[in-house]
């Protein structure tokens, strides 16, 4: 199976360390949609008894990111259009909400610090072509701005329903590269921040929100056995 095994993983228990391999593995599209999952070989791997894997399934399961049929099997459940829509209905319309808020307040200096410094960095994972990472840079661009305007509980609920979303945004971003067009949006939110200028982060964020739509009659052609 040949699981991406991260060793910085925080897990109490080891039940939360196979849901933390699994997940990981199944949003980064290690585990591709549709994939059949063997408790025995996932214990084998990971070394680890078959009863956190079965708890691990259960709780990826409340994620909607594992379909359990019953004598059937596991498997990694396909990206969903219609949960994919409505995620982005929500990402799109908090995103609006909370760069309004971002652009209308003083935002931390420290928090600004923290943005530019992304941005840089995103920049040199996208010559590198790290596309992993700058994903991961790219969630934290914008937590950072909930975060900047006392919203990291409503980020945290939205991650919540990003599954499908966040899968098909990994897929897009393998396969079209368009992380320099995402940087650029970023450096410009950021700028309009900086300025209070929300006309401008508004357009910005609609449009960066919104290629997401774009991309999904492309990608469901060239990867038809990943959707419903």
């Amino acid at each position: 199976m040949n699981l991406s095994i991260d060793t910085n993983l925080d897990s109490r228990s080891m039940k939360d360390y196979v849901y933390q391999v699994l997940k990981k593995n199944i949003m980064e599209l290690r585990l591709k949609p549709g994939s059949p999952l063997k408790k025995e070989k996932i214990s084998k791997e990971l070394q680890v008894s078959v009863t956190p894997v079965r708890e691990a399934f259960a709780k990826l399961a409340e994620d909607d990111l594992v379909d359990i049929l019953p004598q059937n099997g596991t498997y990694v459940s396909h990206i969903n259009i219609d949960r994919i829509i409505q995620a982005q209905f929500m990402r799109e319309n908090l995103e609006l909400a909370v760069i309004r808020i971002a652009c209308e307040m003083d935002f931390p200096k420290d928090k600004l610090f923290k943005l530019q410094t992304l941005v840089k960095m995103q920049e040199l994972l996208a010559e590198e072509e790290n596309l992993i990472q700058l994903f991961e840079l790219d969630n934290q661009f914008h937590r950072l701005i909930f975060e900047g305007c006392h919203k990291k509980y409503v980020w945290e609920v939205l991650q919540q329903a990003a599954t499908h979303v966040d899968r098909i945004r990994v897929l897009s971003l393998t396969t079209f590269f368009n992380m320099k067009d995402i940087i650029n949006d970023h450096q410009i939110i950021l700028d309009a921040i900086k300025e209070k200028n929300a006309a401008l982060a508004e357009q910005v964020v609609k449009e960066h929100t919104n290629r997401i739509k774009i991309d999904i009659e492309k990608l469901r052609e060239q990867y038809r056995d990943y959707f419903d």
